[in-house]
């Protein structure tokens, strides 16, 4: 038999009456506008529902998330929050989805549906996302996509933000785009301050003008310099240029490489070969 009660917020000062050995671990319950209970189809949970003025409240360790609805397990200090859900951390971690599962004990999040977490410089939007809270860590494993203010949307099919450091790791099936050029690779970290890109592994980055691929690589998306390594080589006005290391800024169109160097000139049908530096003038590609 289910049991209906109107509530309001000062209804959950009798709520919650767990010890105070545990009551910073505890979920609290800020405002909710129903309370629900169903021993048959959900033994042990207290079900919260919205009313017409406001949304479910939930508070817990700094970090404040809204619902439609949720089922609260308090022996288990679990949460399952349904519809509408907004999750916010402080001043810095906003995320929304259709539905999240959250444990107080381990402050580990997991959204799914519609997922968007952002921050003052990112976006990642998924379908699933988890969220550790403890170890400020947030990571999706079924694709998803990363806008970061100037320097380009990302799309890979793992992907790992670490807030604390500014870190985000893409791996496989890693594209990054940009009114620049589009860069391919399958292991991609980049640091939202400063603004480096590192590559790993197979990449190729391709613009109007050239296509680089090399195996190991940096940029600077700021200074927009950065070198390219491991098997690195340009392909561009019909030329092939390859070297141990290729170095380009993008601002002054320039491009130079060291140390066992090879330019094959396809259109004049011509190879030079060297291992002193040799510096080109291009339209340098962009990492």
């Amino acid at each position: 038999m289910k049991t209906y009660i109107s509530l309001h917020s000062l209804f959950f000062l009798a709520f919650f009456t767990s010890a105070s050995l545990y009551a910073q671990q505890s979920i609290e319950i800020k405002y909710s506008g129903f309370l629900t209970f169903d021993e048959e189809d959900y033994p042990g949970a207290k079900i919260l529902t919205r009313d017409d003025s406001e949304q479910v409240h939930i508070f817990h360790a700094g970090t404040d998330m809204w619902c439609d609805k949720a089922y609260y397990y308090g022996k288990d200090n679990f949460i399952e929050a349904y519809g509408n859900v907004k999750m916010i951390q402080g001043d810095t971690i906003n995320m929304t989805s259709k539905y999240v599962e959250y444990n107080g004990t381990n402050q580990l999040a997991f959204a799914s549906g519609n997922v968007e977490l952002t921050n003052p410089d990112s976006k990642i939007t998924t379908d699933t996302l988890y969220f550790d809270r403890e170890k400020q860590q947030a990571f999706y494993r079924s694709y998803g996509t990363v806008a970061i203010d100037t320097s380009g949307t990302i799309t890979s099919k793992i992907g790992r933000y670490y807030m604390q450091e500014k870190k985000y790791r893409f791996v496989e099936d890693v594209v990054l785009t940009n009114p620049e050029a589009k860069i391919e690779s399958n292991y991609f970290d980049f640091y939202d301050e400063p603004k480096h890109a590192y590559l790993f592994g197979p990449s190729t980055i391709t613009t109007e003008e050239s296509v680089t691929y090399c195996e190991k690589g940096f940029y600077d998306t700021e200074a927009k310099t950065g070198y390219a390594m491991k098997n690195a080589k340009i392909d561009y006005d019909g030329k092939e240029i390859v070297g141990d290391s290729l170095y380009f800024d993008q601002n002054k169109n320039f491009s130079s490489a060291t140390n066992n160097i090879k330019i094959t000139d396809t259109l004049n049908n011509s190879i030079v070969k060297g291992t002193m530096p040799k510096f080109l003038k291009q339209k340098t590609p962009y990492l």
